[in-house]
């Protein structure tokens, strides 16, 4: 129902007295509903509620748990990531009783139906104004936008993309190695004789990535204070809620950067980006204009940059670290091991149903014990979500997608809480996902599928087969079937939540379906034909710029662990600012080119393996 529909429905039932029956009829569905959560809490059996099972389908109660708690990133996060157990998405109408379905999706099986080519035409990606008014903003007049990004899937998306694939496809970007490594050491030679070598980190990569930006995509040097003016917009800009604003000639950040980038575009060469932007002959001037605006807010280079060297800066075996510096394939793999840890998007572009279909339930497992129905669920009928072999979409239906929420799920991952290069040994590359090259996706896949698949951590191939898995699966029921010691010491009732929950995790992980779904896990660029298309340029930017700061033997500063990574988990370390951006939650202070006597106590200390 829209807006309008709503208006024309109160005019007809009369008026003021219907907004305030429907106003007293929600609050009171939400009192019920919130007394309803804390009944649940309160009267919850179980000490761990991570064996518990998620509870899946359309809720009344998430909604209200996410408003209670904190309408935030953070939030959204622990109530997706506490359960894995079972998971596939979780719902609710976007007025609570009415409105069309917001799906938040955590099963990568959903997440192929929605962004597989096969599936496309069910599909479509929503613009600005709809992806705003799905999270109840309101979009002024100056601030829409036109740009590829924000236009869903018209015609000037189409025409964008269309002239705009070649470059970001067909260049060799590593012919600019010399030229980004030669940038990224001015900026810090810069910062060792005004600094003295110290700064906070992201600042420092947000000053050198807009440097890079505006001399690849635009080929236009800046002075350091007009690029210190840039940076300052840029961030500004990016993050939405901020109260500061930025002295920009009498313009706001977004009028600001707009005119940088079109002034700069007007002396490109007609190679490059802002080049063949400017030269283009099915854009119209407006549309220049803002996609020339776009180029210079894709600071992915800049975060991923962050996490890489702060994850690097972490490992204390030094020969490992050292690796790191010389060794390009094992910094592929710390630079995509790092996107996968700290994707830097919160959240995909939604996706909207174009019409009613079905789809199959990825939890159903025909056989399978049916649960114990509460009272209600008998009175009014509905069927347990995980006895439905099919799932309804209607007409609508919003999907949203949380990189972070598959990239943790260890039914598809081997400890992923940790930072582990080496579970891509056997694919390094970042950019040999599917998508690109279908038979060598196929091979990756196969290849490293003894390797990711939670359960199967590090083992050889020993379950490759659907009659080892089998085998498998009968024996831990064996496991879990008669009274252990365990239950008898622990609690019957007690124990048999966490053997199920652990007979739950060994089904999942060991399914069949695990090897191939689990390429739809990893998804730190976005899926389907809405994927960044800078993406290879981008970690070309960020391996030079990892590369060289290694050289330049950056540390944390003093030799200190950051609070980031040494007091908060992996879900509170970033914070979602914007929907481009995980910003981190915290700073990070280091020191480039230390001196000789605090690099021998640094590589010397116990944190770098000395004795």
């Amino acid at each position: 129902m829209t807006s309008e529909d709503l208006e024309a429905l109160l005019a007809k039932v009369g008026g003021v007295p219907a907004v305030a029956a429907v106003v007293a009829f929600t609050a009171g569905a939400m009192v019920c509903g919130f007394l309803m959560f804390v009944y649940s809490m309160a009267t919850k059996k179980h000490k761990h509620d991570v064996d518990l099972p998620f509870k899946n389908g359309l809720s009344y109660s998430f909604p209200l748990r996410i408003m209670t708690e904190g309408a935030s990133y953070g939030t959204l996060i622990r109530a997706l990531c506490e359960r894995v157990r079972g998971r596939a998405f979780i719902s609710y109408k976007k007025w609570i009783f009415f409105g069309d379905e917001m799906w938040w999706v955590a099963h990568p099986a959903i997440t192929a139906h929605v962004f597989s080519p096969v599936s496309s035409k069910n599909w479509f990606k929503v613009n600005k104004t709809q992806a705003n008014d799905a999270f109840y903003m309101k979009e002024s007049a100056e601030g829409k936008r036109t740009a590829l990004l924000y236009t869903g899937d018209d015609q000037r998306w189409r025409t964008a993309r269309y002239h705009l694939t070649p470059y970001f496809y067909n260049t060799d970007f590593t012919t600019l190695d010399d030229k980004v490594c030669a940038i990224v050491k001015k900026h810090i030679d810069r910062l060792v004789v005004e600094g003295g070598g110290h700064t906070e980190l992201l600042e420092f990569l947000l000053l050198i990535t807009i440097d890079l930006l505006c001399q690849v995509l635009y080929d236009s040097v800046l002075s350091q204070e007009d690029l210190g003016v840039l940076t300052h917009c840029m961030a500004e800009y990016i993050v939405p809620g901020t109260k500061y604003r930025g002295d920009y000639d009498g313009l706001d950040c977004l009028q600001y950067h707009t005119k940088v980038a079109v002034q700069m575009t007007k002396g490109a060469g007609a190679g490059t980006l802002a080049g063949i932007i400017r030269d283009c002959p099915d854009m119209t001037d407006k549309l220049k204009e803002e996609n020339v605006a776009f180029f210079l807010e894709a600071l992915t280079p800049a975060f991923a940059s962050f996490w890489t060297i702060s994850n690097i800066l972490l490992i204390t075996d030094e020969k490992l670290s050292d690796k790191a510096k010389t060794d390009a394939t094992f910094r592929q793999q710390c630079i995509k091991e790092s996107l996968r840890m700290y994707p830097p998007v919160p959240v995909l572009w939604p996706r909207e149903a174009k019409c009613d279909h079905t789809m199959p339930n990825p939890i159903y497992a025909e056989g399978r014990p049916k649960a114990k129905r509460s009272f209600l669920s008998k009175m009014f009928g509905s069927v347990p979500f995980e006895e439905q072999p099919e799932l309804k979409v209607k007409k609508g239906t919003k999907v949203f997608v949380i990189p972070t929420v598959y990239h943790y799920d260890d039914r598809f991952w081997f400890l992923p809480n940790e930072f582990r290069p080496e579970r891509w040994n056997k694919d390094p590359g970042i950019l040999g996902d599917f998508g690109e090259n279908a038979s060598s996706a196929k091979l990756n896949i196969r290849k490293r599928q003894s390797q990711h698949p939670g359960l199967l951590g590090n083992m050889k191939d020993t379950l490759g087969s659907a009659r080892s898995m089998k085998t498998m699966q009968g024996k831990a029921k064996e496991f879990f079937a008669d009274e252990t010691l365990r239950s008898l010491i622990i609690g019957k009732e007690t124990e048999e939540i966490q053997a199920a929950a652990t007979y739950d995790q060994i089904l999942e992980s060991t399914d069949e379906s695990a090897a191939d779904l689990q390429k739809w896990t990893f998804l730190p660029f976005g899926l389907g034909q809405h994927t960044c298309m800078g993406r290879r340029l981008a970690v070309a930017m960020v391996d030079n710029t990892v590369k060289t700061f290694l050289k330049n033997d950056v540390m944390f500063y003093k030799g200190v662990v950051p609070s980031l990574f040494s007091r908060k988990i992996w879900h509170e370390r970033v914070e979602a600012v914007a929907a481009v951006y995980n910003f981190p939650a915290d700073p990070v202070f280091v020191q480039m080119k230390p001196s000789s006597k605090m690099k021998s106590v640094y590589s010397q200390s116990f944190y770098h393996g000395g004795k």
